[in-house]
């Protein structure tokens, strides 16, 4: 098989929303910016989007959500997202050739979840061997179209994983197991960020006059930080959202959030001492959680007036002092008022997204999804272009210009800039939106 290679200069589907990081170092020149950095953070955006999508969409057919059709859309969508995306590097059919093959992902993923519901183990396996083709012949189309760079045997058996990562979520989600299953679904997050790096690394390699080497150690630090806060944002969807359904599993979904406040109150710790990170730790409790908490508690009562006040308090007061912490942090690296927007959209996407959800209005509430999850890589864009700008040395390449592809798990010459990782890690946990509340709705 082959596909035409008709390589555009500048990606030509960026999928960034404009905000924040469109005010902050917007410099050709960052290495946060580079034309391989943006290759991956782009493929970065769309996989874990898809990734997001599938378990979620899952998890509303099972439980015959009225959302479920609205998510299926949206996982449909995601995939449509791909193929310019591709066809700026490969050409339209090559493109083409990417959707087709993704959409067996998409079909099966769904058929999987219905045949568990109904307990139909024929339309199971069909499902699975639907799902086994995508693995095949994706795996193939990556190594075909890298001409290797990405080996077709190392495509194959990360695809592999990441398809388990999702199907053993739904099962342990099905038994019951919510701790184990959210355990898959963040481990399973984590993966799928690794597709990035690999992908765009190979495509840099063949086409090295148009892509810088994405994987730097800047580039792996936007990548990081870029999966926090997506992350994050996913978290904090299914987590508003079974709680205001009371589903069996909010408190495991919160325990999901609560995993990354903690791995960020340690890192806190690491770099600036344990009692910075209890003072965090109060901060993020008391003055943003309790909040949010608050405005799902109102809007399950159908309290309106205490909605506004907790929907005021996040997108006003509680934005503007972050915003006033980040532009600090970074030394007006981040433009106050700048930020202060950029963290304004973030909370205004979260509660719009729920509000709209709770109405009934499911198509709104997943077009708001996926804008506001693409904020988030707005928001890494910003805050680890004006990082790596204070913090220059931390970020110094000192690996050879291009090392092979080892597969979609990563790629060899990832850096460990692991002490700039958890200074963002905590200003990026500031600017997200986690619900640690404790609310069940009123059963009927």
């Amino acid at each position: 098989m082959k596909w035409k290679k008709i390589l555009l200069p500048v990606l030509g589907a960026a999928i960034l929303v404009p905000g924040m990081a469109t005010n902050v170092l917007a410099d050709e020149h960052s290495p946060t910016e580079t034309t391989g950095v943006e290759l991956r953070a782009t493929l970065d955006s769309l996989l874990s989007e898809h990734y997001a999508l599938a378990v979620d969409s899952m998890m509303k057919i099972y439980d015959e959500d009225e959302a479920a059709e609205a998510a299926i859309a949206a996982l449909d969508a995601n995939a449509a997202d791909m193929e310019p995306v591709i066809a700026s590097v490969y050409g339209e059919e090559g493109g083409a050739a990417f959707v087709e093959i993704f959409d067996k992902h998409n079909t099966g993923t769904d058929d999987y979840a219905e045949a568990v519901k109904n307990g139909d183990d024929a339309m199971k396996e069909e499902a699975l061997d639907e799902i086994q083709s995508f693995v095949d012949d994706m795996g193939a189309f990556l190594g075909t179209a890298t001409e290797g760079n990405l080996p077709e045997d190392g495509a194959t058996a990360a695809l592999r994983e990441h398809e388990d990562f999702v199907q053993n979520t739904f099962d342990l989600y099905v038994e019951g197991d919510y701790v184990a299953a959210y355990t898959s679904y963040l481990d399973g997050f984590t993966q799928i960020f690794g597709a990035g790096g690999a992908i765009s690394g190979a495509i840099a390699t063949q086409f090295p006059d148009q892509f810088s080497d994405p994987n730097t150690p800047a580039g792996d630090f936007r990548s990081t930080v870029n999966r926090i806060a997506a992350e994050h944002f996913a978290l904090a969807q299914l987590s508003m959202t079974k709680g205001y359904t009371g589903s069996d599993d909010f408190d495991f979904a919160d325990w999901a959030q609560d995993q990354n406040t903690e791995e960020f109150r340690a890192a806190l710790a690491t770099v600036y001492g344990e009692e910075a990170s209890n003072e965090f730790v109060q901060l993020w409790n008391n003055q943003h959680i309790s909040v949010q908490g608050d405005l799902v508690i109102a809007v399950a009562a159908d309290d309106q007036a205490a909605a506004d006040e907790a929907t005021n308090t996040l997108t006003s007061t509680f934005a503007t002092d972050l915003g006033t912490f980040l532009n600090t942090a970074t030394e007006d690296r981040m433009p106050l008022d700048d930020t202060i927007a950029g963290v304004t959209a973030h909370e205004t996407s979260v509660i719009d997204t729920f509000q709209q959800y709770v109405s009934g209005d499911y198509t709104t509430s997943y077009e708001t999804y996926r804008s506001g999850y693409a904020i988030m890589f707005d928001i890494g864009k910003g805050l680890s272009g004006a990082v790596v700008d204070q913090f220059p040395e931390k970020f110094e390449n000192t690996s050879p210009e291009k090392m092979p592809a080892t597969g979609l798990g990563g790629t060899a010459n990832q850096s460990n800039t692991m002490v700039l990782w958890i200074t963002l890690s905590m200003m990026i946990l500031l600017a997200a939106g986690t619900i640690t509340y404790r609310q069940t709705k009123n059963q009927q």
